[in-house]
This record gives C-alpha cells, sequence and structure tokens, in this order.
C-alpha cells in the first residue's frame, strides 16, 4: 500500500449523506435487476486517482465502514487506492482474499477463483463476499455471439445477453460450481465508465453456444 499525505489524499464524497446514498440506491437496483445497466450519477462519482475506475471506487467507499475487511488485486494494492478507501472508511486491509468481505479486482482476470473467496453458510449466507471488479467494457449481445453470457433467473425478466470484457467461459464455470451450494455464494458487481452491473449469486450464467443455463 502506498503511503499517502493528507495534502495528497483524493476527496471523497462531495455530500457524504447524499452521494453515498444515491451509490447505495444504484448498487441495490444493480443487484434487483441483473445484468441490467444502472448509471451511478456524476455528482456522485469519485477515485483516488484519475486512471482508477471511479465506478467501482464509488461503489466500495458506499459500501465499507470500520467493520469490513477488503481485499485488493495487486495493482490496486501498490496504489493509492488501499489509502484513500482507508482513509475515507476506516475498513481492515486484509492479503488473503478468503478473509475479506469485499474484493476489489481491476479486471476480472485478476478476481481470485470464487471458490476462494467467503461463501457464508446456509445459516448466515450474508457473510459472504462482495466482489467489485473492473471492466474495460460491455454491450448487449445475441445468444450465438462469441463472449457472450445469457442470464437467467430472479430480477431477469426471460433472459439477457450481454458481452462483458473477460467474463469467459472459465468465469462462467466457476459461477455454476458456487451454486451447488446455493443459497452460499459471492455477489459481484462489474463496473465501466459510469456504468453498473449486477451479477448476485442467485443469477444463473450461461456461455455463448452452451444452452440453457441449469436451474
Amino acid at each position: 500500500m502506498s503511503v499517502l499525505s493528507l495534502q495528497d489524499m483524493a476527496p471523497g464524497f462531495a455530500d457524504a449523506t447524499a452521494d453515498s446514498q444515491a451509490v447505495f440506491r444504484s448498487a441495490l437496483d444493480a443487484m434487483a435487476r441483473p445484468g441490467t445497466p444502472v448509471r451511478i450519477p456524476q455528482t456522485a462519482l469519485v477515485s483516488p486517482t484519475p486512471g482508477t475506475n471511479a465506478v467501482a471506487a464509488s461503489v466500495l467507499l458506499a459500501l465499507l465502514d470500520q467493520d469490513c475487511t477488503l481485499w485488493l488485486s495487486p495493482g490496486l494494492a501498490a496504489g493509492p487506492a488501499a489509502a484513500w478507501l482507508r482513509f475515507h472508511t476506516g475498513c481492515q486491509l486484509v492479503t488473503d482474499g478468503s478473509k475479506a468481505d469485499f474484493v476489489w479486482a481491476a479486471s476480472i482476470a485478476e478476481l481470485p477463483p470464487i471458490q476462494q473467496l467467503k461463501q457464508g453458510s446456509a445459516e448466515y449466507p450474508d457473510q459472504s463476499a462482495t466482489c467489485v471488479v473492473g471492466v474495460t467494457g460491455w454491450r448487449t449481445a445475441a445468444e450465438a455471439d462469441a463472449g457472450a453470457v445469457t442470464l437467467r433467473g430472479p430480477g431477469v425478466r426471460d433472459a439477457i445477453t450481454l458481452a462483458v470484457d473477460g467474463m469467459d467461459a472459465d468465469f462462467v464455470q466457476q459461477h455454476h460450481a458456487m451454486q451447488a451450494h446455493a443459497p452460499c455464494g459471492v455477489d459481484i458487481f462489474c463496473c465501466a465508465e459510469d456504468v453498473l452491473l449486477g451479477f448476485p449469486r442467485s443469477v444463473r450464467l450461461v456461455a455463448a453456444g452452451k444452452g440453457r443455463a441449469c436451474t
């Protein structure tokens, strides 16, 4: 984690209450409507540096507090993001992803294997990890499109098909394996520009050309 002086520390939300509530509502909306893009208000977008994913940073700033543990992928951990979130939220940083309440990965490729993250338990499924992942882009797609992933399940009317950068067949396989232990599992936010996409543990994913997802 890089050390920043207070004068070098990027600010958090301009209006801590209103901006945090706006981002929190956006996060809830994204999870309630899986695969549906939710835009975070521009006035509530903040980040530790201009090159850092502002949607991901804003979501974590709204969700973290001093009781939360956070793991960051190596590039983020080595930069100012860790110190910025530690300063503004009081969160506890961990180097072991299996002990993290929240995981911030700069890309899907930098996300630890899903099965290694906190899954919760049958009694307390909420005691699982929430992953906030940066993606460079996404688009709506047809089910046959290469790289496309189709979502079905709670919160999805019929089906939604997207192509999300980095969301490949290996990720879909990991997601299927996780769902064998429902209601345990991790929730995932994908963050691109000013758009937030929610992938709750309950949604079913299928990669292009693989047929319908199993229920």
